[in-house]
């Protein structure tokens, strides 16, 4: 170490928690998106979600997923309390969604492949948590869930990639190298993830439940730092079927 300087003892981290809605096979609609908090909000997060099951008698280690709330599997009760439980949490939502039938149309570099599409939605998530992180002077990990043991290789391989080359407008400078897979069952963040992206995708489909629990959630989700808008931030379409001009959605700096 150097006269004049000293450690830093006091580097905090951002957890990023992501999991997907959608099936790429089908070529039509996807989405990739979930949830942000700091290392120090953990138990936070985690102490809320526990008490909020058991007051309902669900077992900590089942799963509440958008699926069972849909099916009726998880009482509606329940899902009303988590919904409002994330509502209050110290997190940050980010959701995109790709329209993949438009995007194959009118950038199909992007959507060449399931890979591509994944790959591409991945990125803008990416994008928008290094901004997160360079607000907060902090650095970060991504949690992704586990697909298959081959995605999961190819998946790593092009997060190695970005992470390295860096985005066409972010470095990504301060995500930890390197993706983190795991099964959601055993992960709270991820459940949270799971809740976030497929609420946002069913509300886009039109779904009336779901849309009643994003309003819920809309609070969470990233704005624009300079207008606080949430298109292109916390939620982001891609492609947009109607194109806004470039100085109103300009997030990066050129």
């Amino acid at each position: 170490m150097t006269a004049g300087t000293a450690a830093h003892t006091d580097t905090q981290m951002h957890l990023l928690f992501l999991d997907e809605s959608g099936q790429l096979s089908e070529g039509k609609f996807f989405a990739l998106g979930g949830v942000a908090l700091a290392d120090a909000d953990w138990q936070v997060l985690r102490d809320h979600w526990q008490e909020t099951l058991a007051a309902h008698s669900w077992p900590i280690d089942k799963e509440v997923k958008w699926h069972g709330i849909r099916t009726g599997e998880v009482p509606p009760a329940l899902a009303d309390a988590v919904v409002q439980a994330l509502a209050r949490l110290p997190l940050r939502c980010y959701v995109t969604l790709l329209d993949i039938e438009l995007g194959r149309q009118v950038a199909p570099t992007f959507f060449e492949s399931d890979e591509d599409t994944y790959a591409t939605g991945l990125m803008f998530l990416a994008e928008r948590f290094e901004l997160l992180l360079e607000a907060a002077g902090d650095v970060g990990l991504i949690v992704v869930d586990s697909r298959f043991r081959e995605d999961d290789a190819r998946l790593r391989r092009f997060f190695a990639d970005l992470t390295k080359d860096g985005s066409p407008y972010s470095r990504l400078g301060r995500i930890v190298e390197g993706l983190f897979l795991g099964p959601s069952h055993y992960s709270i963040g991820l459940q949270c993830a799971d809740l976030v992206c497929a609420i946002t995708a069913a509300a886009e489909r039109g779904n009336g439940q779901a849309r009643g629990y994003l309003r819920a959630l809309l609070p969470r989700f990233a704005t624009h730092p300079a207008t606080g808008a949430l298109d292109g931030v916390g939620i982001k379409r891609f492609p947009e079927r109607a194109r806004r001009p470039r100085e109103e959605t300009r997030l990066f700096r050129p």
